[in-house]
C-alpha cells in the first residue's frame, strides 16, 4: 500500500547518536517502521530502510541509483561529492567495467595464494607488539598496521612508497579537507601512481595506460582500493576484537576451538556495525514500491545494512553475539548486488588469519579497562575505536 505523506511528521534526525558510538545499535532502529523517512544534517530528507529484504531490494534494484545519488544537491550522510569517475558512485555498465579492472587482483584463487604471506605479515607484527610487552594499544600497533601491510602486499606497492601513499590517503579522508587539500592531494597521488606504475607495472598502478579506462577514472579506483583497503579492515577488525573481549568468554571459546574461526567472522560481520549511518545514498529513477511506502522518483534512500543485520524477523537473538549461529550468516557486511565488495573474499581470510593468529599468540589477551571505558571516535561516517587498550601476561 502507499503510505500518507501527509500523516509523516516531525521525522527522527539522522543519524541516530551520531555523538556517541559503541558496538550496540541506537534504541531509535528498533522503533523504526521498515521503511521511514528521515532528516539528514544538511535538512534535506531520505527514506531510512532498516529491515533486511527491503535493504536487499535496495542494494540490487536497478532502480536505485548510486550515480544519481552524487549530486549535490541530494540527500546524503556525508556532505562529500565523490568525484564522478569514482567507482562507488557510477552504476552499470560503467561501474562493471571498472569492477573489471581491478577483479583479477581479488580472485579467490588469487586471494588464496597470499594466503601463506598475510599470514606470515600478521605473525611478524604481533611478534613486534609482544616484545614490547604489555600494555599496548591493540589497533595502533597491530591492527592498523597489518591492516596496511597487507594492502600493499596484495597491490604491490613498493616498501619506499607505503608511508607516503597512507599519507595522502588521510589528507584525502581528512574531516577539516578543503577543496584545496583535496585538489593537492589528489595531484599529488596521480603523480605518486604513475612513479609506482613505473617502478611495479604488474600491481595495481599498472593500470595505469594500461586499459581502455580514462586515466581520471583509474586513479580515482587506486584512491578507493588503498583506502578502503587500509580503513575498512582496521575499523572492522579492531571492532570484532573489542567484541570478542568485551564478553571474553568469546574470545577464550575461539581460543580453545580454533576450527569455530571461520563461522565466527561470519557472526562478527553481522554483529559489528562499522557505519554511524546507513550506506551509500541512493536516488529512485522512478516511483518504486518499497514495503509499504511508495517511493517517488528522485527521492533519496540510505539502506541501513548494519540495521539490518539485526532484523529479528531473519535472525534469532539479534542483538547478542552468537559464534556458533552458523557459517551461512545471512549478513550484508558486504552489501549486495552489483555493488557487492570485490574484497569480501580478502576481507574473510583477513579476518580469519588476524584471529587465529592473535588467539594462538596471545590465549589470555584482555582489555585492560572495562568496555565502559574503550573509547570511540566522533563525528565521523565510521563508527571507529579511537584505541584498544590490551594486555597479556609476559611468557
Amino acid at each position: 500500500m502507499d503510505l500518507d505523506r501527509s500523516t509523516m511528521v516531525c521525522p527522527r534526525r539522522y543519524p541516530f547518536g551520531a555523538d556517541h558510538h559503541t558496538l550496540d545499535l541506537e534504541p531509535d532502529y528498533g522503533d523504526c517502521a521498515p521503511v521511514e523517512q528521515v532528516v539528514l544534517p544538511s535538512g534535506l530528507t531520505a527514506w531510512l530502510v532498516t529491515e533486511h529484504a527491503l535493504v536487499r531490494q535496495v542494494l540490487a534494484d536497478p532502480a536505485f541509483s548510486r550515480e544519481q545519488a552524487n549530486r549535490p544537491e541530494v540527500a546524503r550522510l556525508s556532505t562529500e561529492v565523490l568525484p564522478a569517475a569514482a567507482i562507488l558512485a557510477t552504476d552499470p555498465p560503467r561501474h562493471t567495467r571498472l569492477r573489471t579492472l581491478i577483479a583479477r587482483m581479488f580472485a579467490p584463487r588469487q586471494i588464496d595464494a597470499t594466503g601463506p604471506r598475510i599470514a606470515e605479515l600478521a605473525v611478524d607484527l604481533l611478534e613486534d607488539l609482544v616484545a614490547a610487552g604489555p600494555p599496548a594499544d591493540l589497533l595502533t600497533e597491530w591492527v592498523e598496521p597489518y591492516a596496511a601491510a597487507v594492502v600493499c602486499e596484495i597491490f604491490g606497492v613498493p616498501t619506499d612508497f607505503r608511508d607516503y601513499v597512507f599519507s595522502l590517503g588521510d589528507a584525502l579522508t581528512a574531516r577539516d579537507a578543503t577543496a584545496q587539500t583535496l585538489a593537492a592531494a589528489r595531484a599529488d597521488c596521480e603523480e605518486l601512481a604513475r612513479a609506482m606504475a613505473e617502478e611495479n607495472p604488474g600491481g595495481l598502478f599498472g593500470l595505469l595506460g594500461d586499459s581502455d579506462e580514462r586515466d581520471d577514472e583509474v586513479i580515482n579506483l587506486v584512491i578507493a582500493c588503498l583506502i578502503g583497503g587500509r580503513g575498512s579492515p582496521t575499523v572492522f577488525l579492531s571492532s570484532a576484537i573489542f567484541a570478542l573481549l568485551r564478553e571474553r568468554r568469546h574470545y577464550q571459546l575461539l581460543v580453545d576451538r580454533p576450527e569455530a574461526i571461520p563461522a565466527a567472522v561470519e557472526e562478527l560481520l553481522r554483529f559489528v556495525p562499522v557505519g554511524v549511518g546507513g550506506g551509500f545514498t541512493r536516488v529512485a529513477r522512478a516511483d518504486v514500491q518499497l514495503g509499504p511506502v511508495l517511493v517517488r522518483a528522485g527521492d533519496a534512500v540510505i539502506p541501513a545494512m548494519h540495521a539490518a543485520g539485526r532484523d529479528p524477523a531473519v535472525f534469532d537473538r539479534p542483538d547478542q553475539l552468537v559464534l556458533d549461529r552458523g557459517a551461512k550468516v545471512a549478513h550484508l557486511a558486504f552489501g549486495h548486488g552489483p555493488h557487492y565488495c570485490v574484497g569480501a573474499h580478502l576481507a574473510r581470510l583477513q579476518a580469519r588469519i588476524a584471529l587465529h593468529t592473535l588467539t594462538t599468540r596471545l590465549p589470555d589477551l584482555r582489555l585492560t579497562d572495562s568496555p565502559e571505558a574503550v573509547g570511540w571516535r566522533h563525528g565521523r561516517v565510521v563508527r571507529a575505536l579511537d584505541r584498544l587498550e590490551v594486555t597479556w601476561t609476559p611468557a
